[in-house]
């Protein structure tokens, strides 16, 4: 082959490597950027969800370490005194150590799912963490674990109350002895912005809150 011949051959596959590589720059340039789109609806019923799964999931070993230093706490200094109220988060003047562990539970695993008004109450009238109460005995003979599943979050269909969730829940409750019972939790949760609980109530917990004291 003439030099020539050389110099067109491989002048030909410059052009044909140029044009993939043009091909493959366009392809790139060209394909939208898609971001994860999540809607109001969407972000409700995660909302909705995560209260339930927090609520329902018992133990939690983070919890328990938290009440049982609160505990502690007010045992070595007696319950009905100053101090005790401070631990309790009770004097405003003073926010004891464990409280503050308690609030900053309440706030990581709550927080991201209340308005803040809502959350306010949470802190204020310690109702978090409603179902894992009966490990405040510390009875180590009193044992139980919850798991839930199957949870289902609807929008209301009433024109009046756009912002109103139902929803349904299966708890499995298991008892210190190892016997197991099915509960089903109902409820409704009134979302006041986008992925933010204004108000969360259980209606109707299948006898799950008896087990529980």
């Amino acid at each position: 082959m003439s030099i020539k011949q050389i110099k067109k051959v491989g002048g030909i596959l410059f052009l044909i490597s140029m044009c993939f590589l043009f091909a493959g720059c366009l392809k790139e340039n060209i394909e939208p950027q898609v971001e994860a789109v999540v809607s109001s609806e969407d972000k409700n019923i995660i909302a909705v969800q995560a209260v339930l799964e927090s609520e329902f999931t018992v133990p939690n070993e983070e919890y328990l370490v938290i009440v049982k230093n609160i505990d502690k706490k007010m045992t070595e200094i007696g319950s009905n005194t100053p101090e005790a109220n401070e631990v309790n988060g009770v004097e405003e003047s003073g926010v004891s150590d464990e409280w503050r562990a308690y609030e900053d539970l309440v706030k990581k695993t709550y927080g991201p799912y209340f308005t803040d008004n809502a959350y306010d109450s949470l802190i204020s009238n310690v109702i978090a963490f409603k179902y894992h109460y009966g490990y405040l005995g510390f009875d180590e003979n009193l044992r139980y674990k919850m798991k839930v599943s199957n949870i289902q979050v609807t929008k209301s269909e009433n024109i009046n109350t756009p912002k109103f969730y139902d929803f349904t829940a299966q708890v499995e409750y298991t008892n210190n002895t190892g016997a197991v019972s099915q509960h089903e939790v109902k409820g409704t949760a009134i979302l006041a912005e986008p992925g933010k609980i204004g108000k969360f109530e259980i209606r109707d917990d299948g006898g799950l809150g008896e087990q529980v004291r």
